[in-house]
């Protein structure tokens, strides 16, 4: 009995938590996802949905994350829906619904487009290795980017092969 009693209180903490962290705006949302009543959570889940799209927070989370969020979410809903409350599952149901909760805060967390990622590289002209420090948001710009530019000039790249071809053709 003692054990479900702490086990009920850390994860009503960790909730608090995750509610209070969910709504800073410029900060890694450590855990975006908490689940305690249907009302809350729908809330919740709301906000998920709308941080996936173009713009939010989690907008460049890959398809197939997107797919296992999603799933997540409906698994936590009819969980939380069955059962009217957190307090009010079988322990069993406790534990599975924190588990899949993790899950979902674990891919959310790394599609964050506030999360740094950081490589240790030497610049070009030196041997002395420096840290290197970029949001996710702005690694993917920078791929979008280079895309858009490979993309842009793949024409004219051909155009002028096609011209060099024609070029040695003709004996020039």
């Amino acid at each position: 009995m003692k054990r479900a009693v702490h086990f009920l209180v850390l994860l009503s903490s960790v909730q608090l938590l995750c509610f209070g962290i969910a709504f800073a705006d410029d900060k890694v949302v450590e855990k975006p996802v908490a689940a305690d009543t249907p009302e809350k959570f729908a809330d919740t889940a709301t906000l998920i949905h709308r941080e996936m799209g173009v713009g939010g927070r989690y907008e460049f989370i890959r398809a197939d994350d997107k797919a296992r969020a999603e799933a997540d979410l409906d698994t936590m809903t009819a969980m939380i829906g069955k059962a009217g409350s957190v307090a009010a599952m079988s322990k069993e149901d406790q534990v599975r619904l924190f588990n899949t909760q993790e899950h979902l805060n674990g891919i959310l967390t790394h599609s964050d487009r506030n999360r740094l990622v950081c490589e240790r590289q030497r610049p070009i002209g030196s041997n002395i290795p420096q840290n290197s420090c970029k949001t996710v948001a702005e690694i993917e710009k920078m791929r979008r980017d280079s895309q858009k530019y490979m993309k842009d000039h793949a024409q004219d790249a051909n155009v002028n092969h096609a011209a060099w071809l024609a070029g040695h053709a003709n004996g020039h």
